[in-house]
């Protein structure tokens, strides 16, 4: 997963590059979904720490790359780049270790619904913020929290395939992602949206580096396939995914492309089912489906109010 870069306002996009656009965003939407089952795997293999410090190490390195071509070094003051530092924390040392946990305690299907939780939280957030929010949120929020509630009555049923402390984990993961969506959008309007994911991922990072490198996974019996899944991830849900995405939001517009994003839990619940098999009870998917529907209610785009001149 990776942040909603803002886009700017623009003129109408031509239909080819519309449609490009718009394959972009479906497979990020893929991508992300997918990824949640392909980390379910890897962690048969590894253990989280040696599959968080892959991932960052390659799409740290890559985004850097990518950012310092396009736009050059940046010329930030100290507490710019103490800002950024601090917002990269909490969206990837903190989110990654929850996320990590999440995947590891539960179904990778209702692991994936960290995307479609998040705007439950960014919403209520986004008020003690002061942050102004319209009917559709609110409705959309109130009906991914009614979709989570029934969510959370599931995990206590005995012998349920969800439990408190793995749904627990979710919601962490989904706080710390919400916290992060609220607290990036100005620092993204200002820098520019690469280089602020690419910094932000390079300096908040640093800490889950230090913390794990004592717990590194051996090398020794871990097949090549598994490695491989570690730099298909990194590459693909945080740099692909992320450049597609952007692409999506700048031709687009952010609202457009928000609403897509709402499909990744439905990709996991799927692929998890087909490629896993993971028998989730009936009520696990009706929760999941009321998430969903709420969360893509709140993202759904407002009617555009146009002059005439």
């Amino acid at each position: 997963m990776t942040s909603e870069p803002l886009a700017p306002r623009h003129a109408p996009a031509s239909p080819p590059r519309a449609g490009l656009a718009l394959a972009g965003v479906l497979l990020t939407v893929a991508l992300w979904g997918a990824n949640v089952v392909l980390l379910k795997v890897i962690l048969r293999f590894l253990n989280a720490e040696t599959i968080n410090l892959g991932r960052f190490l390659i799409a740290g390195a890559v985004l850097v790359a990518l950012a310092v071509r396009a736009h050059g070094w940046p010329r930030w003051d100290a507490r710019t780049w103490g800002q950024v530092a601090l917002v990269g924390l909490l969206g990837n040392t903190v989110f990654q270790a929850f996320f990590l946990s999440g995947i590891r305690a539960n179904p990778a299907g209702v692991a994936g619904l960290v995307s479609g939780i998040v705007p439950v939280l960014v919403i209520p957030l986004g008020l003690l913020l002061g942050q102004r929010v319209g009917w559709r949120q609110g409705a959309g929020a109130a009906l991914a929290f009614a979709g989570l509630i029934a969510l959370l009555a599931v995990t206590l049923q005995p012998g349920a395939a969800v439990t408190p402390g793995g749904l627990a984990w979710v919601l962490g993961a989904a706080t710390a992602w919400a916290l992060y969506t609220l607290w990036n959008r100005p620092l993204t309007e200002r820098l520019g949206a690469l280089p602020f994911v690419a910094f932000s991922l390079a300096l908040g990072c640093l800490p889950y580096v230090v913390w794990a490198l004592p717990h590194l996974h051996a090398p020794v019996g871990v097949p090549p396939l598994a490695w491989a899944g570690v730099a298909l991830s990194a590459l693909g849900a945080n740099v692909v995914a992320y450049v597609a995405w952007a692409n999506g939001a700048r031709v687009l517009g952010a609202a457009r492309t928000s609403v897509w994003n709402t499909l990744a839990p439905a990709v996991s619940l799927v692929l998890s089912a087909a490629v896993l098999h993971e028998r989730l009870p009936a009520t696990v998917w009706l929760g999941a489906l009321v998430i969903l529907a709420g969360a893509a209610l709140a993202n759904w785009p407002g009617r555009v109010q146009t002059r005439r001149g």
